[in-house]
């Protein structure tokens, strides 16, 4: 079972998972939810009753119930149940063998897939950039990739503001992702060229003389691709990008010989 999205997980980091979990033990199997997910270890709640520094086995699977399994831990912490949440014994993973580590990752992957980041959902619609530059900064990067390559109107609204390239990258590739929203992407001085490769070579754009003069001039534009694009324009279209600041001067260069030709 190969790790999904394994280098894309930051280290250390905790997901507050809510993923289906049973603890074992000798009076049967105790079920319970697993939080605050990470590699090294789990937040077990529910009705338990374990006293630091023993030893736990338990299972933990996806929400789809498609993969389900066994670990084993130490209880390094115990936070006594109340009637609204239960006991909590946070459990640090012991002894991973391979088949557990492949299958911790598949878990890690699927929460972030899931996850609808807490900074974003509390940002209102049209809000400040400050506003939405702090609340992507308290967004892991790897799970703005993931959401970046997924996320609706409302959360790209917020994503386009993002200052990562590989999040503008992982936005370009989004199926949802409207005209006049790349076109804003094509904008970005920060898109890297393999970003302008992806918008280009699109085929919802390609019709889009807007999004295309956009490339053109952009200032990290790879001149083949300039070369490229500029055979699709008609004069009006490369008279239009002569005025563009950003231009790159040998696309200017080309630009204009296509003119003097005619």
């Amino acid at each position: 079972m190969p790790p999904e999205s394994s280098s894309a997980i930051p280290r250390g980091y905790r997901f507050q998972a809510g993923l289906p979990a049973t603890l074992v033990d000798g009076t049967g199997e105790r079920p319970c939810t697993a939080l605050d997910l990470s590699r090294s270890g789990v937040l077990l709640v529910g009705d338990l009753d374990r006293a630091a520094g023993s030893e736990v086995e338990f299972t933990i699977c996806t929400l789809a119930g498609d993969l389900e399994q066994r670990f084993i831990g130490r209880v390094a912490r115990v936070e006594s149940g109340d009637a609204s949440g239960g006991t909590r014994l946070a459990v640090e993973f012991l002894a991973l063998d391979l088949e557990q580590k492949e299958a911790l990752e598949v878990l890690l992957a699927r929460v972030m897939e899931g996850l609808a980041p807490a900074p974003l959902e509390a940002l209102r619609p049209g809000a400040s950039p400050p506003e939405v530059r702090k609340a992507l900064e308290a967004v892991p990067l790897a799970q703005r990739i993931a959401l970046a390559a997924r996320a609706g109107s409302r959360e790209r609204e917020f994503l386009r503001q993002d200052a990562h390239p590989q999040v503008i990258e992982a936005l370009s590739r989004n199926p949802s992702l409207l005209p006049a929203e790349a076109r804003v992407l094509a904008g970005l001085t920060h898109a890297l060229p393999s970003t302008l490769e992806l918008l280009a070579s699109d085929p919802r754009w390609s019709k889009d003389e807007e999004l295309r003069i956009a490339l053109v001039t952009h200032p990290r534009v790879p001149v083949p691709l300039a070369e490229r694009l500029l055979a699709g324009l008609a004069a009006p279209a490369l008279r239009k990008a002569l005025t563009r600041p950003s231009l790159h001067s040998a696309v200017r260069d080309r630009i204009l010989k296509r003119l003097a030709r005619g």
